[in-house]
């Protein structure tokens, strides 16, 4: 379905508006398919609004809330009193000529002022709040609540948010104590109530801010005890965490997930920093399919953090950063690798060559042709890798390797 108008009629309408000023030929072309554009978008609105009031025919009224709708200035005169069509138009046919109007009835002035006539309202819409902050406002749309009801219940809310029963409070420190002792034997009880007991929901939100303050203490500079051990374990804890389907997490997103990207990208943590990155990249990837959707975007909004830490050239951030979000990229899913990480690995290989750490280099080197490697086999159609497209994608430094990986994988 379109709606066409004649390139004549639009230009005679032009001429008439204007004082017979003349529009380009390409101009009246332009503004034809215009018309006819908005005239469809108009046309579809306004069977919207018979569709919601469950006619079948379509008034004057219904275009008019189409134009409001699309703020447009409606056109005023034009109403339909009667659905009936056979009743509001007659035609009058003579001389071959046919000629549609509208009966309007003669009414007496004086009658018309004598007579009681109620002016209808016009139907209009108005928004208004049904509660702030937990409260009710007072506006004559809300219903009349008794205020000393209201005000008890509100104190009962915030003390039960507030406050924890004497055994959640025990149960609460037993199990953050537990977590991050050294112990292997018990901090494996407590990892597992983690990733299975579904009464953690009332105490969840002081288990979350005990992370993320956690990570916050021990990533400080005045921090003087070996803080990659303390923070694999509460890396362990969020890891237990997102196993457990019994907890609804969502809500404390934005507390645990900078702990994750901090533990992942911070600048220097500690001597031994590598496996805390890789488990930090490992709960990053499976907390972004867990809980990334087309609302949030969590995915696309952590994928241009991580974009942008690696296409960086001004040594902005250092190689331990860029590792953490190759790892966090990679983590993801193999979707993201082929897509964003491909392109990258032949600028990644000519700044690797310029690294003059040899563990440096050897780390970046092996994580990169890991994940490439796993990647590439998931795509590629025949068993031997092709050597002349490997040095194109991936470059001289990085395509012998990468090679060499898929010949052992066979």
């Amino acid at each position: 379905m379109s709606v066409q108008f004649s390139v004549q009629s639009i230009e005679y309408l032009t001429e008439k508006l204007s004082n017979g000023r003349c529009l380009c030929d390409e101009s009246v072309a332009y503004l034809t398919a215009q018309i006819g554009r908005v005239i469809f978008n108009l046309l579809e609105d306004s069977c919207k609004f018979v569709r919601k009031c469950r006619r079948n025919e379509m008034i004057a009224n219904d275009f008019a809330f189409a134009l409001k709708l699309n703020h447009i200035k409606p056109i005023y005169g034009y109403t339909t009193k009667n659905i009936d069509r056979s009743s509001s138009f007659r035609k009058i046919k003579k001389d071959n000529r046919i000629l549609y109007h509208i009966d309007d009835n003669i009414i007496a002035l004086n009658d018309l002022i004598t007579s009681q006539v109620k002016v209808p309202f016009d139907l209009s819409i108005r928004a208004h709040w049904l509660a702030v902050d937990g409260q009710q406002p007072i506006t004559n749309e809300n219903p009349i609540v008794n205020t000393s009801i209201r005000s008890v219940s509100q104190n009962i809310l915030n003390k039960s948010r507030k406050l924890l029963s004497t055994e959640q409070q025990i149960y609460y420190k037993e199990l953050t104590e537990m977590c991050i002792c050294l112990n292997e034997k018990t901090r494996k009880q407590a990892l597992l109530i983690l990733s299975s007991d579904n009464s953690l929901q009332q105490v969840i939100s002081r288990v979350i801010i005990f992370i993320s303050e956690g990570v916050r203490v021990n990533l400080s500079p005045t921090s003087t005890f070996e803080r990659s051990i303390i923070l694999n374990f509460l890396l362990q804890m969020c890891d237990a965490l997102l196993q457990n389907d019994n907890i609804f997490l969502e809500l404390y997103l934005h507390d645990l997930f900078p702990a994750i990207l901090s533990c992942l990208l911070e600048r220097r943590i500690s001597r031994d920093h590598w496996s805390l990155r890789d488990f930090a990249g490992k709960c990053c990837g499976q907390m972004i399919r867990k809980f990334s959707t087309a609302a949030n975007r969590l995915q696309q909004r952590t994928v241009d953090i991580f974009y942008r830490i690696l296409i960086n050239n001004e040594e902005e951030y250092t190689w331990s950063s860029q590792y953490g979000a190759f790892v966090g990229l990679c983590e993801m899913s193999h979707k993201v690798i082929i897509q964003i990480v491909f392109p990258l690995i032949k600028q990644l290989g000519e700044k690797i060559r310029l690294i003059s750490d040899r563990e440096l280099s050897l780390k970046m080197t092996e994580v990169i042709v890991k994940f490439i490697t796993i990647a590439y086999r998931s795509v590629q159609n025949d068993n031997e890798s092709n050597e002349k497209k490997l040095y194109e994608d991936f470059g001289s430094y990085f395509a012998p390797l990468i090679q060499r990986q898929l010949i052992l994988l066979l």
